[in-house]
């Protein structure tokens, strides 16, 4: 019952507020790719580094921490997505996509702590 919640959430989140968001901060996208719009050359293998990191730290310390080793994903999703908002505040000030990066952290890691405070609670 809790992961079709979660899942409900989730497809909320995407499909009603971030459209309304993007809407409000006059989000303009340019030419449609598949890939996100990298800022930096490094952006990229940053983010395959961060991925990586990920990976190697479950695959590690799985024996150590269990069910622990899950909140490696969402640090790793809130670490790409601030990377990301903090260079499109550099260099798309005016477009203000950041906004939309910064709310998906920020909801990515609330999401996460009430999970968290419920599995305590539960």
């Amino acid at each position: 019952m809790e992961f079709l919640v979660l899942f409900v959430i989730v497809v909320l989140y995407q499909w009603f507020f971030i459209p309304i968001l993007k809407r409000k901060t006059g989000y303009l996208r340019g030419e449609p790719t598949l890939f996100y719009d990298y800022k930096t050359k490094w952006q990229l293998p940053f983010e395959l580094l961060v991925i990586a990191l990920v990976v190697i730290c479950i695959a590690t310390l799985t024996p150590v921490l269990q069910f622990g080793t899950v909140l490696f994903i969402p640090t790793g999703f809130i670490l790409i997505l601030v990377m990301r908002g903090i260079l499109e505040k550099k260099y798309m000030a005016d477009m203000r996509h950041h906004i939309i990066s910064f709310t998906q952290a920020f909801s990515i890691a609330l999401v996460f702590i009430a999970i968290l405070i419920y599995a305590f609670i539960q």
